[in-house]
């Protein structure tokens, strides 16, 4: 009781303003406090990023390659049981010539895809479900609206490629406004644009191929005047097509015109085009980079079944019909074909266009 009579005189001696900033200091202490334990708390509840994998492992500086990881996270190949095989195509527009050939590809080989207007500031689709990625490649009708995309979406997109090992393929075309030589933003890439190719070579020793045979050679000027060849020392970039340029200058250097990505700069795997599909042989080798980038989980078989159909030949007009001459030839041709191709036979369908309209 003593006490207590004490420590009220001793508060009633003290000035007011002393009180207040003793009441401050108070104030500050427990906000220190309070801060201290929730942070504390926070740090328990939340789970380590990528299964025990530090920031460091997801994120890597461009100068500084990503190793290659074979655990939970970070794999430089496709991790088929995290991903479900569908290929996100980020086309301009959905009415585009690039965007629909894409589509066209993926519909006649019968792989799932979903197509996305490619977002420069807005909403990036959901690239997750629960622990599973929704989509094993990512492809760019143009990989500038990659390159320049906001760092939000540029973050999320590259962190999701690189935690489930998720390959990208790009194109870039260039047009009137294109720099005539650049260097691709954030790459140690350069691009020489709007050039006239010809004589195209397959790369024997890249390790895209599947379907497309090596030491091919398409002699002739390559269709378009507006190609884009790609130019790098960094040992991460691999040539898979080569060509001369049309100049008269040209010296016979073969240049690079769709390049693979090793994803030894930034732990993405990527194959770049620098034109688009109107070259047959780019189809043949997009369709080994879906392969090739999924671990062949979207895989066109090499067995090939031909149908050589000739029922119309024998409901033609008048005039135009087979011979006796013609039918010697055709059974000639049958065997020579049968030397090469065991029980290869015409097929003789039934042609029910010309029902009731012959003789």
């Amino acid at each position: 009781m003593l006490s207590v009579l004490r420590l009220r005189r001793l508060v009633r001696q003290v000035p007011l303003q002393t009180s207040f900033i003793f009441l401050f200091l108070l104030c500050i202490l427990s906000v220190f406090l309070s801060s201290y334990f929730l942070y504390a708390v926070k740090q328990k509840l939340e789970p380590s990023l990528a299964a025990g994998r530090s920031a460091d492992d997801l994120y890597v500086t461009p100068s500084r390659p990503l190793p290659f990881l074979s655990g939970v996270g970070g794999t430089l190949s496709s991790d088929g049981s995290r991903t479900d095989p569908v290929v996100l195509v980020f086309v301009e527009s959905p009415y585009s010539q690039l965007g629909q050939e894409i589509v066209a590809i993926l519909e006649s080989a019968r792989f799932r895809y979903r197509t996305e207007i490619s977002p420069g500031k807005g909403d990036m689709p959901t690239l997750t479900d629960g622990q599973r990625g929704r989509f094993v490649l990512i492809v760019y009708e143009n990989i500038l609206k990659y390159v320049n995309m906001d760092a939000w979406n540029r973050e999320l997109l590259d962190r999701y490629c690189i935690e489930f090992g998720v390959g990208m393929i790009g194109f870039f075309k260039a047009n009137e406004k294109s720099l005539l030589s650049a260097q691709l933003k954030g790459f140690p890439l350069f691009l020489h644009s709007n050039l006239g190719l010809k004589d195209c070579t397959v790369n024997p020793k890249s390790p895209l191929l599947h379907v497309t045979r090596a030491r091919q050679v398409f002699s002739g000027p390559l269709p378009g005047d507006n190609w884009t060849v790609f130019q790098s020392n960094h040992s991460t970039y691999e040539p898979v097509l080569l060509a001369k340029t049309r100049s008269a200058e040209s010296t016979g250097l073969m240049h690079t015109s769709v390049v693979q990505d090793l994803g030894l700069h930034d732990g993405i795997q990527r194959v770049l085009f620098g034109h688009n599909l109107s070259f047959w042989l780019h189809k043949l080798v997009f369709v080994d980079a879906l392969s090739f980038l999924t671990a062949k989980r979207l895989s066109l078989s090499l067995e090939r079944f031909i149908l050589v159909d000739i029922d119309d030949i024998f409901v033609g007009k008048e005039g135009t019909r087979m011979k006796v001459a013609d039918v010697k030839a055709l059974v000639e041709t049958q065997n020579e074909l049968r030397r090469s191709i065991p029980d290869f036979t015409f097929n003789l369908g039934f042609s029910g266009k010309f029902f009731h309209a012959g003789e």
